[in-house]
């Protein structure tokens, strides 16, 4: 179903909502367990995540007493555990927070490029896997620095439902089970991967009790002594021993100097809503900007074609200006930002056009999560975490029980020392210094397309934010502008005729659900003073308000 073009207003996202969460609007019950909530709302806080046991992990902080960094972490962590083929301790994560006091936070936990790196090749691959891909991981540094800086709990308090759930197991999902046995001549390449993700050599079941003994005990030592451990500690000579046994990059130097900074915070507006993002390695600035491109527009009355013609372009130039060598690190993310740029930039959008899509410069894959949390005292937090492809680099070092992150030769930028950046864009926005959206997604560049589609229909249109995330989506890649074409989730075939007579080759795409990313968002009901958090239909995850 295409956007109602015409519609007026962002009140509506409230409005809306409301009447749909009154007819008690739930997902399916999860292989996990439980029912999950898609929709949900609460005065209290609110926690939207990709599994069932990790929004409940963080909804417990909340009513526990935790703020929302708290309840962000133990989400965090807890999806490390039962989702380790989407992100964990090896892997790379970016967040934004908004502190009580208004003021906003960027954490980068992005993973890094060893010193001793060296081979380069002249293409990434989505195949890219194995020892040689494995930078140093940033998830701990980044989840740790977040709640001693910003939490009220103990980091031990925090990561207790991590720590039961990888020592007492769970029963493993479906999506996980599956995507761990299509991978499964890689895992047995690697002893640790054959070990933990492998039942002698037979892939788990779905709904099998899936217990993680070495994974719990790496935890622990975490909880107890916090990132040095994992960096300096015995986790980190573990990391490095291994590393040098099978001929890999990352070493105790690498580990020990490696630090979770702060982002570059980075704003824009948005017809009238401020938009609140961080710069590389996160894309807050390239979604920023796409969206500054697409308000030089009128979009009022235009058809569903020329609405996603406009878009796809906007994408374009959005994803060409981040590559693109337009300044140093302290004048480039400002001129992503600027209206001037974007008016500079949007006269060269046409509709119709002759231009199709130009070929993608990187291979990022689908397999990240994302979470959305808000507590009662204003404190919000976006947060993106990956490993990569499917599982990462495959590669899981024996004692530990974690996959690490697949980093060079999977992502661009693979320079001794870098953080490559990724498409990984939390973002937060404003009304009248209220948050009043909270959004994020999986599903690499994805991510941006997802976004800005969402943010439209919401903002243009007044769609509520289920509804708006609901919708069908589309993204430019290679020479196709891909057309999502799934059973409640279609272009019809007017719009992609339309589309070829604007100059797009447009093609449906139905073969994988998840390809058109997935958000996990929190909108805020300001006529109700209540949050309503929205899990993507496109996935098994859940929203839960707190009590």
């Amino acid at each position: 179903m295409a956007p109602s073009f015409g519609l007026s207003g962002f009140a509506s996202i409230i409005t809306a909502a409301s009447l749909v969460l009154a007819t008690g609007c739930n997902g399916p019950t999860t292989d996990e367990g439980s029912t999950s909530a898609q929709v949900a709302q609460s005065p209290n806080g609110m926690v939207v995540s990709g599994s069932p046991l990790a929004t409940d992990a963080g909804r417990r902080i909340l009513e526990q007493g935790g703020n929302a960094v708290d309840a962000a972490a133990a989400t965090a962590f807890v999806l490390s555990v039962v989702e380790p083929t989407m992100s964990g301790l090896g892997g790379r994560t970016q967040m934004l927070i908004r502190l009580t006091d208004g003021s906003f936070v960027g954490l980068n936990g992005g993973t890094q490029v060893p010193l001793s790196y060296t081979s380069v090749t002249e293409e990434t691959s989505d195949s890219a896997y194995g020892i040689g891909t494995i930078g140093t991981p940033g998830t701990v540094a980044a989840l740790v620095k977040m709640v001693e800086d910003h939490g009220s709990m103990s980091l031990a308090e925090v990561m207790a439902p991590a720590i039961e759930l990888a020592e007492n197991g769970f029963p493993l999902p479906t999506g996980e089970a599956l995507r761990l046995a299509t991978i499964r001549a890689k895992l047995s390449e690697f002893e640790g991967s054959r070990r933990y993700f492998l039942k002698q050599g037979v892939p788990y079941s779905p709904g099998e009790i899936f217990v993680q003994t070495d994974l719990a005990r790496t935890l622990r030592a975490v909880a107890e002594g916090g990132a040095e451990v994992f960096y300096t500690g015995w986790i980190a000579d573990s990391i490095a021993e291994y590393m040098r046994r099978v001929g890999g990059y990352v070493t105790r130097e690498d580990l020990r100097s490696f630090r979770a900074n702060e982002s570059l915070v980075v704003r824009g507006n948005y017809r009238g809503y401020d938009l609140v993002g961080t710069y590389l390695p996160a894309s807050g600035a390239t979604t920023i900007e796409i969206l500054h491109l697409l308000e030089q527009f009128d979009l009022q009355g235009l058809k569903p074609a020329e609405w996603a013609a406009l878009v796809t372009q906007s994408l374009l130039i959005g994803f060409e200006d981040r590559a693109a060598n337009l300044g140093d690190e302290e004048t480039k993310p400002a001129l992503l930002v600027s209206k001037e740029w974007a008016r500079e930039r949007a006269a060269t959008i046409r509709v119709p056009s002759n231009a199709s899509p130009t070929p993608a410069t990187t291979t990022e894959s689908p397999n990240t999560t994302h979470l959305s949390v808000v507590d009662n005292n204003g404190m919000v937090v976006a947060l993106t975490q990956s490993v990569g492809p499917n599982s990462g680099s495959k590669v899981a070092a024996p004692g530990l029980g974690f996959f690490f992150a697949a980093t060079m030769e999977y992502l661009d930028v693979r320079e001794p020392g870098q953080q490559p950046w990724s498409s990984q864009s939390p973002l937060i926005v404003m009304s009248q210094d209220q948050p009043i959206l909270v959004v994020g997604a999986a599903g690499a560049r994805r991510i941006i397309s997802a976004i800005v589609e969402t943010l439209s229909y919401a903002i243009d249109y007044g769609l509520p934010l289920d509804e708006a995330m609901g919708r069908p989506r589309f993204h430019p890649t290679g020479q196709m502008l891909y057309m999502e074409d799934l059973t409640d989730l279609a272009w019809p075939d007017s719009t992609i005729s339309n589309l070829g007579r604007l100059g797009f080759n447009a093609v449906p795409k139905g073969d994988q659900a998840t390809y058109f990313a997935r958000i996990h968002g929190i909108a805020f009901d300001s006529v109700r003073g209540t949050w309503i958090g929205v899990a993507d239909k496109r996935w098994v995850g859940s929203a839960a308000g707190a009590n």
